[in-house]
Formats: C-alpha cells, sequence, structure tokens
C-alpha cells in the first residue's frame, strides 16, 4: 500500500474537469485508488467521490493506492497534478 500527500495543481480548489481528469488516469490501472481527507476515504475512480470531498482547501489529502499496479497509478496521478 502506498500514502502520498498531494495537492490540486496551483493549490486550487477541485473542479469537475480536474476530478474527471483525475478518474480517467485513475481507472486505467487495476489497483484501489483512494483518496483520505479529514478521515474520510473515497473512491479517486468515481467523479462523485472526488467532488463529494469539498476539497476547497487542501489540507491532509492523502492519495491511498493498493493493488499489483500501484506504483505506476500513484506516479501517472502524481504527473497529472504537477
Amino acid at each position: 500500500m502506498i500514502r502520498q500527500p498531494i495537492a490540486f495543481p496551483d493549490n486550487k480548489p477541485l473542479t469537475r474537469a480536474l476530478a474527471a481528469a483525475f478518474v480517467q488516469v485513475a481507472n486505467c490501472y487495476e489497483a484501489r485508488v483512494m483518496i483520505s481527507r479529514h478521515q474520510k476515504i473515497v473512491n479517486a475512480k468515481s467523479t462523485l467521490g472526488l467532488l463529494s470531498l469539498n476539497a476547497d482547501d487542501q489540507n491532509d489529502l492523502v492519495l491511498i493506492a493498493e493493488g499489483p499496479d500501484e506504483r505506476a497509478a500513484v506516479d501517472a496521478i502524481m504527473e497529472l497534478l504537477e
């Protein structure tokens, strides 16, 4: 299991467009991909799940990946967020 703190580009709030791109990348991998924020964990392969985080401030955002290609999934998502 990989746990990686994350922030959205330019520390801006999560938009629908970024959530859709995030989900598209996450769905390319077999690994279970989630985001944790303030003890809430959502499926990062779900646009609705991501938007439910209400991540206007980006404190305590953690990307969690677990599975056979977890490292590749985390690397691809981190690249998206740069």
